[in-house]
């Protein structure tokens, strides 16, 4: 597994582990806190680059599966360490090592939304890494997840230390959630299970909310104010209207895309919902301390 200190990392080597399964993490630095803590569970951490391919090769000698998940280039601000084209070329290249290991199986995290053709920029990688692990012929699975519960652990999804929380999506919009740990077990599941997951592409899900039924689960599980502000998009093109063009595309589309949470459950009983996932004690620490924040300011 490459990446395994990252979110979706830690959580497939911890359901991994839990399932009684070996694994081998792959991570930039074996010292780091994040990497002692996947060797405390009991991984096997090894250093490795996603640019040196004699470490992938190294890597994936004598393992049965692969999992993978890539974070993508966003901006020069946001990633700095990611170009346009990383994520594209070392999928490849790793998916190459797979093949020439006789990887038994793969499970790629791609994205939702990332089988479509008129998928945003940003996802065109994903697009372009599941057609060509397709090409492989390397016994593959694959996941797309929806946006993380965890972004709403600070400010990534527009929550703020004051409570509130401003939002481009309309107030009737449903947004699709999933822990990191869930995809985790959907791995796990599937790895488990190779009969009945090799050759399957599957958009995942937890549960479903608008966003004011989000702000007010967070308030309900931390006991704090949190108030939903909807950011209009005549505000978003008094600063930019290429992205209100953009937005407002997305919002008139009656076809979005959209995992179905009835096949998700019935393929993993065990998914978080929203309100299960904000009542996790480490979860419901973190925001309450980030939501106090602006309290002892």
């Amino acid at each position: 597994m490459f990446a395994a200190s990252g979110r979706q990392g830690a959580a497939v080597v911890h359901a991994l582990l839990t399932a009684g399964r070996p694994v081998r993490a792959v991570v930039r630095d074996p010292g780091r806190d994040d990497a002692l803590r996947l060797a405390d569970k009991g991984a096997e951490v090894v250093p490795g680059s996603l640019d040196d391919v004699d470490a992938i090769d190294e890597a994936l000698r004598g393992a049965d599966g692969l999992f993978l998940y890539q974070p993508g280039f966003v901006s020069p601000q946001a990633t700095p360490n990611i170009g346009p084209d990383d994520e594209l070329r070392r999928g490849q290249a790793i998916f190459d090592a797979a093949a020439r290991a006789e990887i038994g199986h793969i499970v790629y995290s791609s994205a939702l939304s990332a089988d479509r053709p008129d998928t945003i920029p940003l996802l065109r990688p994903k697009t372009q890494l599941e057609q060509y692990l397709r090409s492989t012929g390397v016994p593959a699975t694959i996941l797309r997840p929806v946006g993380f519960m965890e972004n709403y652990l600070g400010p990534f999804r527009g929550l703020r230390p004051d409570g509130l929380l401003a939002s481009t999506t309309p107030p009737d919009a449903v947004e699709q959630l999933i822990a990191v740990d869930d995809i985790g077990s959907f791995a796990a599941r599937a790895f488990s299970a190779p009969a009945a997951w090799i050759g399957r592409a599957m958009d995942i899900a937890g549960d479903e909310l608008t966003t004011p039924q989000i702000a007010s689960a967070i308030a309900a599980a931390t006991g704090r104010t949190v108030r939903y502000h909807h950011i209009s998009l005549d505000e978003i093109r008094a600063q930019d209207p290429q992205r209100a063009a953009a937005l407002a595309s997305i919002y008139a589309d009656p076809d979005q895309p959209a995992a179905d949470l009835q096949k998700c459950r019935a393929a993993n009983p065990d998914l978080l919902g929203f309100t299960t996932w904000l009542d996790t004690p480490s979860v419901t620490e973190a925001l309450s301390t980030y939501l106090s924040d602006a309290e002892q300011a």
